[in-house]
């Protein structure tokens, strides 16, 4: 079991070092080296969690450290140590320091030690209670309390503070409490900390008398495609907010829809299942690679659906008269920062910019090609902010000559994902 786990550990590691999004290679990399469901399980903890802790980490480690962390491998080493150590209890603290030293060691080199004394420096510094300590010495979302101060004090500095606390970009955590107020701004960087809830979509194609949305439980080493009836196709895995954006178009038999950014499929297969399988669908995507995987999934669910890989410019987009487009927009992930790890550390002003200016690409240039005067358009984003949802939407509704019927911001929750959806018609 101990060589299992450092086995285990040693493949974390590379994939980490190798990847800039290794969250979203963690899954396949795991499966091809056939490790057990739990030993997967442990390992999306632990990579996803020293990645959305980071910020907070590096606050603690840089307290501890004697001298400047000179590179980034060995601040990786550090946030996955400091992650075991201060967030897995069911990881002993000398396994979560020796077991990181050494599956890091070749890469390591000469920082090793400098690595091992940081990790130890940390782990005596460790306190209990910590209802009496000052908050700056308190990891509160852990509640583990050290002898220093290791946060920014928030009687000096609040939104720094709640930055390095939270683990959010700085210039986020200010944009929110501008916008939204401090009280908010806290519950959805808690909620965007917590593992987001499972919910499924039972299959209407199927006839499968149910609540069409249901939360999904699952036991420690199950797997989603060993529970009942997923095999059959009788139900799929969908955040309910995702459902409920496809709702509010109100397709019915016999729309033709199309969906310009398809991939993975929730939306347009809840759209199908909505009219009763009636209604014509056309799912686009530019990656080829994810619109089969959705092609996958509609043959699954039983789902006659046209699939149409185009181009990023959008010049063969299937023209048509469309009743109903989907436009689930790429954007800034900000109200999904609990499934997207890596996301909310590219969160800037410059990337905002840049998101902002693919949204408006993606409406001159593919949407324009799709929409006619009786075409309602059903704009959407997992993103919370203004320029990329309310700003956006009343652009196309400006641009067509429409009106906007329905909108809704979905704030985070520890059940649905934050979001955005408007139905412009």
């Amino acid at each position: 079991m101990e060589h299992q786990q450092q086995t285990l550990r040693r493949a974390l590691w590379k994939i980490i070092l190798r990847n800039d999004m290794p969250t979203r290679v963690l899954g396949n990399e795991l499966s091809r080296d056939n490790f057990s469901t739990q030993e997967q399980a442990f390992a999306r903890e632990l990579v996803s969690g020293s990645i959305r802790w980071k910020i907070a980490l590096d606050c603690i480690a840089k307290a501890h450290a004697k001298g400047r962390i000179r590179n980034e491998v060995a601040q990786q080493a550090i946030r996955l140590g400091l992650y075991q150590l201060l967030c897995m209890h069911s990881v002993a603290d000398h396994a979560a320091i020796n077991e990181t030293i050494e599956a890091a060691k070749q890469e390591l080199g000469n920082e090793i030690k400098f690595v091992n004394a940081v990790l130890r420096a940390v782990s005596r510094s460790m306190t209990k209670p910590t209802d009496k300590l000052p908050p700056s010495h308190v990891f509160k979302a852990f509640e583990v309390g050290f002898v220093k101060s290791v946060f920014a004090d928030s009687r000096t500095d609040p939104a720094l503070a709640l930055s390095q606390q939270f683990s959010f970009p700085v210039f986020l955590v200010k944009r929110w409490i501008a916008e939204v107020g401090e009280e908010q701004c806290l519950a959805r960087m808690t909620a965007l900390n917590q593992h987001a809830q499972l919910w499924r979509r039972m299959n209407s194609c199927k006839g499968i008398a149910a609540e069409v949305c249901q939360k999904l439980e699952m036991q420690p080493g199950e797997s989603i495609a060993g529970l009942e009836g997923f095999s059959e196709g009788e139900w799929a895995i969908q955040d309910i907010t995702s459902w409920q954006t496809a709702m509010m178009s109100k397709v019915k038999p016999g729309d033709k829809v199309l969906d310009l950014c398809a991939a993975p499929g929730g939306k347009a297969f809840a759209l199908y299942e909505a009219s009763i399988g009636k209604a014509e669908v056309h799912a686009c995507d530019i990656n080829a690679s994810r619109l089969e995987t959705m092609k996958i999934e509609g043959e699954r669910l039983g789902h006659d659906i046209n699939y149409h890989h185009i181009s990023e410019d959008g010049s063969d987009v299937p023209l048509g008269e469309y009743d109903l487009v989907l436009c689930d927009v790429p954007c800034s992930n900000s109200g999904v920062f609990n499934k997207r790890a890596e996301a909310r550390h590219r969160f800037s002003k410059k990337y905002l910019h840049e998101i902002e200016t693919l949204q408006n690409i993606f409406r001159k240039k593919i949407l324009s090609k799709a929409v006619g005067e009786n075409t309602r358009v059903l704009y959407s984003t997992c993103s919370l902010e203004p320029e990329e949802n309310t700003m956006m939407a009343a652009r196309i509704a400006k641009d067509f000559s429409k009106t906007i019927l329905e909108e809704k911001t979905f704030e985070p929750t520890v059940e649905n994902a934050g979001g955005y959806s408007a139905l412009i018609g």
